[in-house]
């Protein structure tokens, strides 16, 4: 996929355990029906170029040809659906803050799929967020937003800099569900660029 900045997030394919752990009831038809019912009700609200973008992502297909369909819309629709979906791909004076058309496309594909039945390893349930949504933590890698369960609520926001949180599914996705702070084979990540 296209490099994506820190702020665009990262791009997890649509066949990815992003969606496999929060989607296991549903199958086949059931999860494609629900993935359409979704992006249906994420065009509420939306102008009609914002809803065509939003229409040329298909569930179905892979990430890279999702990328594909977006391509052909213009590159002021591209912007348009970023806000709409919560990004802020302009800056006050209206630069642009994305390295490139490319990584402003592949944000919005994995930001369309965080509307997406997502998993909660805190709390062991699956979760949807909703475009008005304002969750704690947003993903580093997919830029994902956590779930508002109490494990999650309850947990004091470190003020430690460089502090990124990573959801399941990219924990998942770069092998690093077993990690642990503590775990003397492998040193917390902040040790390890402490010694770096």
């Amino acid at each position: 996929s296209s490099g994506i900045n820190a702020e665009y997030g990262g791009a997890i394919p649509s066949d990815s355990p992003c969606r496999s752990k929060a989607m296991s009831s549903m199958e086949g038809e059931d999860e494609s029906v629900e993935l359409k019912r979704i992006l249906a009700k994420l065009q509420d609200g939306a102008s009609d170029e914002v809803k065509r973008l939003i229409k040329a992502y298909d569930p179905e297909a892979n990430h890279e040809k999702n990328l594909r369909s977006l391509t052909r819309c213009s590159t002021a629709t591209l912007e348009a659906a970023a806000v709409y979906l919560g990004g802020k791909p302009l800056d006050v004076s209206n630069n642009v803050k994305y390295k490139s058309r490319e990584t402003l496309i592949d944000w919005l594909v994995v930001a369309i799929e965080g509307f997406f039945p997502q998993y909660c390893s805190a709390c062991d349930s699956s979760y949807m967020l909703e475009r008005d949504s304002t969750p704690r933590f947003r993903c580093f890698s997919c830029w994902g937003g956590s779930h508002d369960c109490a494990q999650i609520a309850d947990q004091p926001i470190p003020k430690v800099r460089g502090f990124v949180w990573v959801c399941w599914a990219c924990m998942k996705k770069n092998e690093l569900e077993t990690f642990s702070v503590g775990d003397e084979e492998d040193p917390p990540l902040s040790a390890a660029s402490e010694a770096a």
